[in-house]
């Protein structure tokens, strides 16, 4: 291919270049030429695609590219109709774009665009003529990513990392012994001359591509390593006038070090490290807010007493613990306004509380069970119209500044994020139940027994529990809220193992530790049953979850009410209201459906 003369002027400066740039700044240009001389005729077009296309990829060093290769589109677009267009695009290259870069790669004199060259023409050879690369050219990336480095032609030093890294990875598919060799020298007299604590990406790097490579280092490589990861662990989690201290970094050091340390068996100085770079983010939030501080801590804390420092995870516990009083003084509310308009309530009100008190029973306990798939939905429009909110993870805290569950994206933690919506949903629903709790009353005037007669249409629901269901129930009506919740949770929980047994299911376990011993099993248990939740229709079986067990997303009221953690302001009359009708979804089970309840 011949190169226009308008198209060698643009790459002219960058192959006589004395400063440094990024490849992605040729593609640039390039396009910007494009545009300047107009008209591109049929014969350059294959060059210019050429040499723009070799200078637009991204680098896929895991190979997880969509053609398998380490070069990846710069951008990919999914149209309409599910097709998907790629910039830059193999498809739009020949054998004859593979020959242009491997005459350019003879033919450059500037390292970084020499090195670009060379590698798309031995990464791509197969992908795009579907002929095997010689492997002259990834000898020639090789030597001119160590060019490159050597002559700091890089605009930031992880551009350096990534060339070198690739440069390994090349010598050591070719099985070429002096240029590894020659490679490793260069890390460790790279990582010399521009480590520093802020670049933590440059200094974790000969530890990461080369600890423990007996294949390819020294002992003494191996020493300098881990003397070097010392010195910035010192540097790092140190306070000073240097401006050298992070605890991310420390931590970045001090996890490379345990592994170093476990894999000889040095215990004392696992321990060393772990607690060096968590005393550094302790001084850290000694002065950091509340929220930023038990951030910090718990992780921490969580490593601390996976090394068995159990007095050093108090004492951070201790230090998170006192943050977190003052924890609400970092939140914001941020809220809604909702006015439904009198006469579509009313509508709905009379709507479901429609017939005898039986069906509105049935109505209600129906209406206000979550939607999955209303859930899901949401879940999904949330992903493609706030695709920021859908990757952002979130921690809930309780009354007390504990870090209580961890919900991770949309797409890592799906579980958990449809278990949040579903939590969010419940209490947006909750003053329509009130409404309808409500006017169930005005209509119908239930007594306890009614609820009870409505209840023991179902068998999980025996004669033997009407003393406490009605003791609870009695409660409810009496505006007795606290009572009704400890009374009627524990039924609940009571109705899930008597659906155990229906279903064959023992309703007991062994206690661990205690030989002959049985216990009873509890809702965690029972909701936690593959054969229960396969009984219950996901929608119920997901609110119970939300509602009773869920810490992530969900309300808990089960555990926080058995040890203790509920707070009085938290027995009111909405949870009440959840309490009750949650007996009446549960309601829903017969003796000829508990295969799909």
């Amino acid at each position: 291919m011949k190169i226009p003369d308008w198209l060698q002027a643009t790459l002219a400066p960058f192959e006589n270049a004395k400063q440094p740039f990024m490849e992605v700044a040729i593609c640039d240009a390039i396009r910007s030429a494009v545009d300047t001389h107009g008209n591109v005729s049929d014969e350059e077009q294959p060059v210019v695609e050429a040499e723009w296309s070799a200078f637009g990829f991204l680098t896929s060093p895991d190979k997880d590219s969509v053609w398998g290769t380490y070069f990846a589109p710069m951008m990919t677009v999914t149209t309409k109709d599910g097709k998907e267009l790629r910039s830059p695009d193999i498809a739009n290259l020949t054998a004859a774009s593979v020959a242009h870069w491997e005459e350019r790669a003879n033919a450059t004199n500037d390292p970084v665009m020499r090195a670009r060259y060379a590698d798309a023409a031995w990464d791509l050879k197969k992908a795009i003529a579907g002929q095997a690369p010689s492997f002259q050219f990834a000898q020639n990336a090789i030597d001119a990513y160590i060019e490159a480095t050597n002559q700091r032609r890089f605009t930031m030093e992880i551009e350096a990392v990534q060339w070198l890294r690739r440069a390994l990875d090349l010598s050591l598919s070719l099985r070429d012994t002096a240029r590894s060799k020659r490679i490793i020298q260069t890390i460790l007299e790279f990582n010399d001359g521009v480590a520093t604590p802020g670049h933590m990406g440059v200094w974790i790097f000969p530890f990461d591509a080369l600890y423990n490579r007996k294949d390819i280092i020294t002992s003494e490589q191996e020493a300098k390593i881990i003397v070097d990861l010392e010195t910035m662990l010192t540097k790092t989690s140190t306070m000073g006038e240097s401006g050298s201290f992070d605890p991310h970094g420390a931590q970045a050091a001090a996890e490379r070090l345990a592994q170093h340390y476990r894999r000889i068996g040095d215990t004392a100085n696992v321990r060393r490290v772990i607690t060096c770079y968590g005393e550094a983010f302790a001084k850290l939030s000694k002065d950091a807010s509340p929220m930023l501080a038990t951030a910090w801590l718990q992780p921490v804390i969580e490593r601390y007493e996976q090394e068995g420092l159990k007095k050093e995870a108090e004492e951070l516990q201790l230090l998170a613990s006192e943050k977190a009083k003052n924890i609400e003084s970092d939140m914001k509310t941020v809220s809604v306004p909702f006015e439904p308009k009198k006469e579509e309530i009313d509508q709905f009100l009379e709507q479901i509380t429609a017939g005898d008190l039986n069906a509105a029973l049935r109505r209600i306990a129906a209406h206000f069970i979550p939607k999955v798939a209303e859930s899901k939905n949401f879940l999904e429009r949330m992903r493609s119209e706030t695709p920021l909110l859908s990757l952002i993870s979130v921690t809930r805290v309780d009354a007390d500044g504990r870090p209580v569950g961890r919900i991770g994206s949309i797409d890592e933690d799906p579980e958990g994020r449809l278990h949040q919506q579903l939590g969010r949903l419940i209490g947006f629903q909750q003053p329509f139940l009130v409404w309808a709790v409500d006017r169930l009353h005005e209509r119908f005037s239930p007594a306890v027994d009614d609820i009870l007669r409505f209840l023991r249409e179902s068998p999980v629901f025996s004669a033997s529990s009407d003393t406490l269901l009605r003791q609870g129930l009695e409660a409810y009506w009496a505006g007795d809220f606290v009572k009704t919740i400890h009374i009627l949770v524990p039924q609940v929980e009571r109705v899930l193992r008597d659906l155990l047994a229906l279903l064959g299911i023992p309703t007991v376990k062994t206690v661990r530790g205690h030989s002959g011993i049985l216990d009873a099993k509890s809702m965690n248990d029972a909701l936690q049953d593959e054969r229960v939740r396969t009984a219950l229709t996901e929608d119920l079986w997901r609110y119970l979850f939300v509602l009773y067990i869920d810490r992530r997303g969900g309300l808990n009221l089960r555990n926080d009410l058995a040890h203790g953690l509920a707070r009085e302001e938290m027995l009111n009359r909405a949870i009440a209201d959840r309490v009750v009708h949650s007996l009446l979804a549960l309601s829903f089970i017969r003796a000829a459906e508990v295969t799909k309840a």
